[in-house]
């Protein structure tokens, strides 16, 4: 079960990195965003798990539901992440 855990942490961690990328791309490229609303967002990367499914759902940046989906990537990545390093699998 160990290889099957670890695979789809793999890929979550780099469809997570993705997904950072993305959201803070896609803020950043936001021109009906005032500064301060861009800033808000962008410091909310360090809330990632929270704020990039916030965004997609609620931004509206009109993500497509693929989009939607992958939002949740960081947040699945760093539970599987938390589980390796607890020991939960193994």
């Amino acid at each position: 079960m160990l290889p099957i855990i670890w695979a789809v942490f793999v890929v979550c961690a780099v469809g997570g990195f993705l997904a950072v990328a993305a959201y803070w791309l896609d803020i950043q490229d936001r021109p009906d965003f005032a500064p301060r609303t861009r800033i808000g967002w962008s410091i909310g990367i360090f809330a990632f798990p929270v704020s990039i499914p916030l965004y997609a759902f609620f931004g509206g940046p009109g993500w497509p539901p693929f989009l939607k989906v992958v939002a949740f990537l960081p947040a699945v990545a760093l539970t599987l992440f938390i589980g390796f390093v607890a020991g939960r699998f193994g």
